[in-house]
């Protein structure tokens, strides 16, 4: 059972270009990529919508929930509850 090799291959310098200037050509000659914004906002929206759902999917779980009470508990022991009953939307308002 004879291996049977690739031919080899023999790359010959033949360039004076270095490897900084072939690249810096390489970048200088890209084509920019076309961009779709409507596309792009697509994404964004879908990512969030996904976004949200994970988290009111985390914030139903016992265990979360179990870890949201302890803190609060531990909290109002400590004397932050007006900090905490306060209201995301109105920093003023407080939930007694």
């Amino acid at each position: 059972m004879a291996a049977q090799s690739a031919p080899k291959v023999v790359l010959k310098s033949t360039t004076k270009m270095s490897l900084n200037e072939r690249f810096t050509n390489m970048l200088k000659n890209k084509q920019p990529m076309p961009v779709n914004i409507r596309a792009t906002m697509q994404q964004q929206q879908l990512a969030s919508a996904r976004n949200r759902r994970l988290a009111q999917q985390m914030e139903n779980r016992p265990s979360v929930q179990a870890a949201l009470k302890l803190k609060q508990s531990s909290v109002s022991s400590l004397g932050f509850r007006s900090c905490q009953s306060a209201s995301p939307h109105s920093p003023t308002s407080s939930n007694p």
